[in-house]
């Protein structure tokens, strides 16, 4: 791992001054979010696994959010003979704060493995590409149920992320699609994506639709990296250009900054989109990284 023992020295030095500026993120806890949903299996849309994340997350919103709602909604399936049924779950804190923050993630995962050299039409189980980021957020929804932070905030978990074929971009990020069209009052003034953030290998560079949208968050979500000890995980410099949840968020006016690694996990190799998407490619250590930045940032709002 290029930053573990890094990071590593860095905590066991530092986590005091973190600790009195934020609540505490638990690196380790998280990857145990990431495990329940992969113990589910994929959780692409109509499956049991599916079903069985949509309740995880209800039942969890339930425990410690101020408010759950559910966006019910039917999604274009381009791999099935059928249409889906999607859900998106939010978790709202301090629901009727007009100052309010987003943080998201997709649940779902890819119906195939169309980058794997074998079982192509197989759905993957999606650690990385699905788990990682909602891993994070559920811990953060517990946390902010201890420490309410002084704004409102919405963790939202978006469904059908994954649908879509290669070329057809309408045909993904159909939840944040749906809510972008019919948002939740008061509608967050801005917000952050996360998504394969549980690489081992984690590098975070500038995503290149987060600064055409949301140019002054991405800058004062880097600069909080750096202050939290991070810069060798959030590097900047341009990266791609990933056409993500991030996108129908920003265009229906909630500017969106997407913290995204998309070599997974690295520029020689990929398990992006294929079998090898499993929890021993993820690592604490980096669902440690972005919780503690993500809540550096959160507790730093007004």
């Amino acid at each position: 791992m290029r930053h573990s023992l890094k990071r590593l020295i860095w905590f066991v030095s530092s986590c005091s001054l973190l600790q009195a500026a934020t609540p505490s993120f638990d690196g380790n806890r998280a990857f145990t979010y990431l495990t329940i949903q992969t113990d589910m299996g994929p959780r692409n849309p109509g499956s049991r696994g599916h079903a069985a994340c949509i309740q995880w997350l209800m039942e969890t919103g339930e425990k410690w959010a101020d408010t759950v709602v559910t966006q019910e909604f039917t999604g274009y399936n381009p791999y099935g003979p059928d249409n889906v049924s999607l859900t998106n779950v939010i978790f709202r804190f301090q629901p009727k704060n007009p100052e309010r923050v987003m943080l998201s993630a997709h649940f779902d995962t890819r119906p195939v493995a169309d980058l794997d050299r074998f079982r192509r039409n197989e759905p993957i189980l999606g650690a990385n590409d699905g788990a990682s980021g909602v891993a994070v957020l559920v811990h953060l929804a517990q946390i902010l149920a201890q420490f309410p932070p002084a704004i409102g905030v919405d963790i939202a978990f978006w469904d059908g992320e994954d649908m879509g074929r290669p070329d057809y971009p309408e045909e993904f990020c159909q939840g944040s699609r749906y809510y972008s069209q019919t948002p939740l009052e008061p509608v967050p003034h801005r917000g952050i994506l996360i998504d394969m953030i549980g690489d081992s290998e984690l590098q975070i560079f500038y995503e290149l639709y987060s600064l055409r949208f949301a140019p002054e968050l991405t800058k004062e979500i880097w600069d909080t990296a750096k202050k939290a000890g991070y810069a060798d995980v959030f590097i900047p410099k341009h990266g791609p250009m990933v056409y993500d949840d991030h996108v129908p968020l920003s265009e229906g006016g909630i500017p969106t900054v997407n913290i995204i690694d998309f070599q997974y996990p690295d520029a020689r190799r990929n398990y992006w989109h294929t079998h090898e998407d499993t929890p021993d490619k993820c690592a604490p250590e980096s669902l440690q990284c972005i919780g503690d930045v993500l809540l550096m940032w959160l507790y730093g709002q007004e």
